[in-house]
């Protein structure tokens, strides 16, 4: 909640800053930025998909039979929920940047023929940058969630080759 508030106040203190100096930035401008957040959305999706289709079912495994629960080690579980928690938090971040964009433009799309919008272009466009800026500090989180995962992944992943090794050294 904290990394929110934060970038929410960041892309605010942006979004005032481009209005103080009148900054001018073109709708097609926008438009291609968008769409590259929304590529980035999709490549978020589509990793994370994978990511959890692979990590789901090892959590949710031991859960499945009632019997186990008494006496199952629920450590590596909750290793695979932590890591769960973190590939879904990345895809819901990516969705709302993808929702976001999608109603910035629908707003240009309503409001871009208006006497309102062009009576204070500079507001909305400001308000645009700041938006736009938060999707992008947003985007950015899920990314950085992608790479923590495969990170965590690899770094898994040479522990357990190191524990059988030690156990096959034995």
């Amino acid at each position: 909640m904290l990394k929110l508030i934060a970038m929410a106040v960041f892309s605010i203190a942006i979004g005032i800053l481009s209005f103080k100096f009148e900054l001018n930035v073109s709708y097609v401008d926008y438009k291609d930025y968008c769409t590259v957040l929304l590529a980035v959305s999709g490549m978020v999706f589509t990793i994370m998909g994978i990511w959890i289709a692979f990590v789901y079912p090892n959590a949710i495994k031991r859960l499945q039979d009632p019997d186990k629960i008494k006496t199952a080690d629920f450590t590596s579980t909750l290793q695979d929920t932590r890591r769960l928690e973190s590939i879904v938090g990345s895809v819901l971040e990516s969705a709302t940047v993808a929702t976001g964009i999608t109603l910035v433009f629908f707003a240009k799309l309503i409001l871009g023929g208006t006497a309102l919008y062009k009576g204070h272009h500079l507001l909305f466009e400001s308000s645009g940058m700041a938006f736009v800026v938060f999707l992008t500090l947003m985007q950015s989180s899920a990314v950085f969630g992608v790479i923590w995962s495969n990170y965590l992944f690899i770094d898994d992943l040479h522990t357990r080759r190191e524990t059988q090794e030690r156990h096959n050294d034995f």
